[in-house]
């Protein structure tokens, strides 16, 4: 099988990133294995042995599109790939279908966030409201799609879609190939409660700002840990100072290794309103942390309630403070739920699994 892919990924022109290890394990699954990389200047196609990464090298992002469409008639033409598959359902995937269309290949669609599940997602903006109707087309064409988490899975269902198309595809992190064992606490006077990803609206991380300005009038030495950065972050110092709680929240900007803050938090909190899987949660899971996660991607599949964390409704405040109250007060609990996270994600599939599941998915749009 021949196999061509429109994606974002910048990092695959960094020599030895994840996203380039992760795709030269792919090409080992298939003839060719082709990419075209939505990209402005400066970037060179790079080859391996039977893998192009092709930059579009756009202008501006106004012309990514029209780019990747002449590029990939180029590209498909030299190659005849059998199947292009598009990194989301909205402007990927217009993309990819139109040249799918045109060439007369097959159509696979890759779902990696909640996007008709969720109505956070939608209310957001109004542009996510008109993806959404492309998105809904979009994957009605595809022969067949590629989703990280069961909840994604059932929304597609939902709306008409065959399940037999659908194959889910977790994301896979070497932190749950580690075998971690869960800490003990440390003699610390500090209770380390920590979250990371962008911050961003979606991400609600003012949630927690709010839960630990309660928190803290009871339990002084509580911290929030916040590793990430994005534009909501003047927004948190202005919230963080105006209460006074520099001692307990800190922002830590973005971190490219998380390791050492896993290991050193008491508690993994994340409280966005809409994931697709929600891969911090699992990474902090393999590390032997309790999680207290909103009922969004891994949620109820990975993370379970009172069995491998503890999942609290989107944007409940009341909930989020009565929780990571609990969890300080209650040592076994933390323990047991920081077991039970860690059985959970070792289940999860190993990166040959994941190949092999990722192959699946492709070979589904042919049966």
């Amino acid at each position: 099988m021949k196999v061509l892919n429109i994606s974002l990924e910048k990092k695959l022109f960094q020599n030895d990133s994840t996203s380039q290890q992760r795709v030269l394990g792919y090409g080992g699954l298939f003839a060719r294995f082709d990419l075209i990389v939505l990209t402005g200047r400066g970037f060179q196609v790079l080859k391996f042995t039977n893998i192009d990464i092709y930059p579009t090298s756009s202008l501006n992002k106004l012309f990514y599109l029209f780019d990747a469409y002449f590029l990939g008639k180029k590209v498909i033409n030299k190659y005849k790939h059998d199947i292009i598959s598009a990194q989301d359902p909205f402007e990927m995937g217009f993309i990819a279908w139109l040249l799918a269309k045109k060439l007369g290949i097959k159509l696979q669609i890759q779902i990696h966030g909640d996007y008709f599940g969720s109505g956070y997602w939608r209310k957001e903006v109004l542009l996510n409201r008109l993806k959404y109707y492309l998105g809904c087309f979009i994957i009605k064409k595809a022969d067949s799609i590629r989703v990280v988490s069961n909840r994604t899975k059932d929304s597609l269902i939902k709306m008409g879609i065959l399940s037999d198309k659908i194959t889910v595809v977790p994301i896979f992190t070497e932190a749950i190939s580690k075998k971690l064992e869960v800490r003990e606490k440390k003699n610390d006077e500090r209770f380390v409660f920590l979250t990371a990803g962008r911050l961003v609206p979606v991400k609600n991380i003012g949630l927690q700002i709010k839960a630990i300005e309660e928190i803290a009038k009871k339990y002084p030495a509580v911290e929030l840990w916040i590793v990430g950065d994005g534009p909501e972050r003047k927004e948190y110092e202005l919230q963080i100072a105006g209460h006074k709680l520099e001692k307990n929240i800190k922002l830590l900007g973005w971190k490219n290794n998380l390791d050492e803050y896993y290991n050193q938090a008491d508690v993994f909190v994340l409280t966005s309103n809409y994931e697709g899987w929600g891969l911090v949660a699992i990474e902090a899971a393999s590390f032997g942390l309790p999680i207290i996660m909103t009922d969004v991607g891994c949620a109820g599949e990975i993370i379970k309630d009172g069995e491998s964390g503890i999942v609290i409704p989107v944007g409940g405040e009341r909930g989020l403070k009565k929780t990571m109250v609990e969890l300080i007060e209650n040592e076994e609990l933390r323990k047991r739920l920081g077991q039970n996270a860690l059985t959970a994600v070792s289940s999860l599939p190993d990166q040959e699994q994941s190949w092999q599941l990722y192959k699946k998915s492709l070979e589904k749009a042919f049966e």
